[in-house]
């Protein structure tokens, strides 16, 4: 009877000891999902779903999250360029108690950069379908890394590859579903007609330029991020103000007055 049990014991024992170690096994090769933004557009009954890539961009995806998943991105206005839908400028850039509870200070911040030139490694290639953060370009002012951290809310979803971003703007994921509305609204840009026999016509050139920039406009109605329960946590941040600052000050010594930039990829 003793050695009925004892063998009995030493059975359960093993078997739990087997499912430990699978459970163990499948912990580690089972692969986490990566989280999946849902973008809705006004006038398109299908959504465009991209699938966000935080290994390659960690804090361009958790500044993304914060900002969508607080409704940031309601009635957000975009621009149909040639090559992407970016950012208009009429939007207004985000404030750290947006991506952050009870800050010390509530100034308009910037992101680390997610991009080689920045030391981060991102090799995500800058092609149709990818998702990145527009950014200002202060090169030419001599603050080269206030530029690469200057990414605030901006994002630019492409409708055509772009090599030359390679390395150096934060692409941080890419179009699963909905690639279809994407082409739908770049096919639907209109370019200014005007000829160069009109060129000299400027009152009629406007009127054309403003009817072109007017109709080259989409508005996002929401963007809701799917985490899968994983929280991304914040983003590695700058004061995008004090850099802004640095430009105009060097701006106005060499140029006089407000430079007015903003230099966005």
């Amino acid at each position: 009877m003793k050695k009925n049990l004892l063998k009995i014991g030493i059975g359960v024992v093993a078997i739990a000891v087997v499912v430990l170690v699978v459970m163990l096994v499948m912990s580690k090769t089972q692969k986490v999902k990566n989280p999946v933004a849902t973008i809705v557009i006004e006038g398109y009954d299908k959504p465009i779903k991209v699938e966000l890539d935080p290994q390659s961009a960690p804090n361009a995806v958790a500044n993304f999250v914060k900002l969508a998943n607080s409704g940031f991105y309601n009635d957000y206005k975009m621009s149909i360029d040639t090559n992407r839908l970016l950012g208009d400028q009429s939007n207004e850039m985000a404030k750290l108690s947006q991506i952050k509870e009870n800050p010390e200070s509530n100034y308009t911040y910037g992101i680390k950069g997610d991009f080689i030139k920045n030391d981060v490694k991102n090799y995500i290639r800058h092609e149709k379908g990818v998702i990145t953060m527009e950014r200002n370009d202060y090169t030419f002012f001599g603050l080269t890394e206030e530029g690469y951290n200057s990414a605030n809310c901006n994002f630019a979803l492409l409708t055509k590859d772009i090599p030359e971003y390679n390395g150096y703007y934060a692409a941080f994921g890419k179009v699963i579903e909905g690639m279809d509305v994407l082409e739908s609204i770049a096919a639907s840009r209109v370019e200014n007609t005007n000829s160069e026999e009109n060129a000299d016509i400027e009152e009629n050139e406007n009127t054309d330029d403003k009817a072109s920039e007017d109709e080259n406009k989409i508005t996002i109605k929401s963007i809701t991020v799917d985490t899968f329960g994983v929280d991304y946590g914040m983003p590695e941040t700058v004061n995008y103000e004090e850099s802004y600052e640095k430009v105009q000050q060097i701006y106005s010594q060499y140029f006089g007055g407000s430079s007015n930039v903003v230099t966005t990829e």
